[in-house]
């Protein structure tokens, strides 16, 4: 199994991160820090396969952060998340990272969306996602009754945008996307959208 090392800014980000490893099975793999300094103690030492930091974390170069960490542990693969300058995302990438995973924001709920989404990428296996065969039971409306507009909002969630951004792509208030949102949490059983999202990936619903 991959083992993934996840730098965010808040203790609270990093409790919802290992929350959601624990829900996708992935608890022995994910490990959580709060800056770049313990990134690079850690990977001196036990180095982790992949390194996902919060971007904000990795300024105000991402290229030398990219470059330290591959300097201690150069087979392990860097993935910056979060909105970074399209020409600092190709140095980035010209440094050795392996991509940039745009979030919804560098704080918040969004951010560990994203990253919940990109360890589940990282681990597909281990979060039951093999192949897409594992799915949610569908009934009436959709998957676990899910309606049209609901997956829509699921998937607009799966991509890191905010409840306003998701609403100017329907053409709805955000207080409408609000409500589908409470509404599909609690058809799939979700706390919160890092879960939410979570169980559309590993049901299939969204991909």
């Amino acid at each position: 199994m991959r083992t993934v090392l996840v730098c965010v800014k808040t203790p609270e980000s990093a409790q919802r991160i290992t929350a959601s490893a624990i829900r996708m099975g992935l608890a022995q793999a994910v490990r959580t820090v709060l800056t770049t300094d313990e990134v690079h103690m850690r990977m001196a030492t036990t180095p982790a396969d992949v390194v996902l930091v919060d971007v904000g974390l990795a300024r105000p170069d991402p290229v030398q952060f990219t470059r330290t960490v591959l300097a201690r542990a150069p087979r392990a693969g860097v993935v910056l998340v979060g909105a970074v300058d399209p020409r600092v995302a190709a140095m980035t990438v010209a440094a050795g990272a392996r991509g940039v995973v745009r979030g919804g924001g560098e704080e918040g709920e969004d951010l560990v969306v994203a990253l919940t989404q990109a360890i589940m990428l990282i681990c597909p296996r281990a979060a039951g996602l093999n192949g897409g065969q594992r799915r949610v039971p569908t009934q009436r409306g959709g998957p676990v009754g899910l309606t049209e507009r609901e997956m829509q909002v699921l998937r607009g969630m799966s991509e890191g945008k905010s409840n306003a951004e998701i609403g100017r792509d329907l053409f709805v208030s955000e207080d409408t996307i609000k409500t589908h949102a409470r509404r599909l949490f609690r058809k799939l059983g979700a706390r919160d959208r890092a879960h939410a999202v979570a169980e559309g990936f590993r049901g299939g619903i969204v991909t």
